[in-house]
């Protein structure tokens, strides 16, 4: 919650603020100068919501609930032992035991990589200036959230693409109208060779370069 959904949804509303603003004219709303982005304060908001959220005390409050914080391991099959942070412990244990710890980024093996300054989408919701150039390994529905938010905040964003077609689990149809309108936007995507011809063959709107 403080490092996926919440945060980018801040960020999503303030790039549609921004898009809304630049495209007020459309409406017959003007709007004079032009639009910039203050990331720094884009952030501060965030970290406002993320502050200011109520998960904590509806857990601690919840009838039932016991709330432990620190590090757990099993000891046996369905028991635990959680080290707190001052290293004291206690075990626990429960016939069902369900394990929800969420995810962490996967850092793709490209060549050259560890030699330059990667964010990952934890680090990249720490910036506070906004990238000219922002390039995103992968195109699935995180991926593109990233992309079309910092496009609207000003950002050049390529997308490269590693299969034949963005939203690979999605159906083409809907993957294509979701590229069409990525591509109105300014957004870019790259493609593996391989994928070059399928993506031609298949009609496939949207394709700028191919990934070399």
């Amino acid at each position: 919650m403080n490092v996926g959904c919440t945060p980018t949804k801040t960020y999503v509303t303030s790039a549609r603020a921004a898009h809304v603003a630049r495209t007020a004219a459309q409406y017959g709303v003007m709007i004079g100068g032009d639009i910039t982005i203050d990331m720094a304060r884009v952030k501060a908001r965030k970290d406002e919501v993320i502050g200011g959220s109520r998960i904590k005390k509806w857990l601690h409050a919840t009838e039932n609930v016991t709330v432990f914080k620190g590090h757990g391991r099993f000891t046996v099959p369905r028991a635990l032992r959680i080290e707190a942070g001052d290293g004291s412990t206690q075990d626990i244990d429960a016939e069902l035991v369900f394990i929800n710890t969420g995810t962490r980024a996967t850092v793709p093996e490209v060549k050259g990589l560890e030699q330059v300054p990667y964010l990952t989408n934890v680090s990249i919701l720490e910036l506070t200036e906004v990238p000219k150039h922002l390039v995103i390994v992968g195109a699935s529905y995180i991926a593109l959230e990233f992309g079309q938010m910092f496009r609207r905040f000003g950002s050049r964003v390529t997308l490269l693409v590693r299969g034949g077609r963005i939203l690979a689990r999605e159906d083409e149809d809907f993957a294509r109208a979701i590229q069409d309108a990525f591509v109105r936007e300014g957004i870019e995507f790259l493609y593996r060779p391989e994928t070059w011809v399928t993506l031609r063959t298949n009609g496939s709107s949207g394709v700028d370069h191919e990934l070399g």
